[in-house]
């Protein structure tokens, strides 16, 4: 199975390279921040022609084509381009993304950086790996010595824009720096111990899916900004439901969440 999937992930990042700097055709969708272009398309083509191939009794949901679903209780979750504005951009930090749920639990997941052809993998109670090495959290516990990921999104709600602006403030304050990609790479970089932690006020399934896999395997903590587990339902909702994500190593994520509580409640 898992070596499948590294077959898929590299089979898309091959065609990200193709459009590397080459893109005729960008477009905005539902907000400025979110972008598709050409690329994103023909690499979620290439993931869910292999995918629906081998495992044609199983439910898709991809960031394109949204959620079909299957006759089994397994679902593939591919986000053929994270990181869509840095690509565009002509910046290294995008890669692919896919994780099998089982019963609403991610089981095995494939992170790809075609970029540097950095592949990152886990599965469910057998650890982490980057390029095939293990990985794990950093094992720090103090705050003051890391840097932390953060990754936002502008909006149209100015108490939602204080409150990120805040939270930022105060993590710049406590940790030693912050760092920003705003793209799979925060989460590869926190689950190899390069980053402490990484935040995100505005993921979708596709984006979560994949990462709290490893860094789960890796031995980090993941949740929503309150504490909460992720929510992984796969329902009429689940293409729109936006999540908010703390990803960490455990004492680490203990800090970060003490910084959140401080803050306002979210509305």
């Amino acid at each position: 199975m898992l070596e499948f999937l590294v077959e898929c992930a590299r089979a898309a990042g091959a065609v990200l390279e193709q459009h590397f700097g080459r893109l005729t055709a960008v477009r905005t969708k539902d907000h400025p921040a979110s972008v598709v272009s050409e690329a994103d398309l023909a690499a979620e083509r290439c993931l869910f022609e292999r995918l629906r191939e081998r495992f044609p009794e199983d439910g898709f949901l991809g960031e394109e084509t949204g959620w079909t679903p299957g006759r089994s209780d397994r679902v593939w979750v591919v986000d053929p381009l994270d990181g869509t504005s840095n690509f565009v951009a002509g910046l290294p930090w995008h890669g692919v993304m896919i994780a099998l749920l089982e019963r609403d639990i991610p089981t095995v997941a494939a992170l790809y950086l075609p970029a540097g052809g950095t592949l990152y993998t886990a599965e469910r109670g057998r650890g982490a790996r980057r390029n095939g090495e293990p990985i794990a959290v950093t094992p720090e516990t103090d705050l003051a010595r890391v840097l932390i990921g953060f990754g936002l999104d502008g909006t149209g709600d100015p108490a939602s824009l204080r409150r990120q602006g805040l939270l930022l403030a105060a993590v710049a304050r406590h940790s030693r720096n912050v760092r920003a990609t705003n793209s799979l790479v925060d989460f590869c970089l926190t689950a190899e111990g390069r980053l402490g932690g990484t935040l995100n006020f505005a993921c979708k399934l596709w984006d979560l899916a994949a990462p709290t896999l490893l860094i789960r395997e890796a031995g980090g903590v993941v949740t929503d900004l309150e504490g909460r587990e992720p929510d992984f339902r796969l329902d009429a909702a689940a293409p729109t439901r936006t999540h908010t994500v703390l990803a960490a190593a455990p004492a680490l994520h203990r800090q970060l969440r003490e910084l959140v509580a401080t803050l306002e409640p979210a509305a």
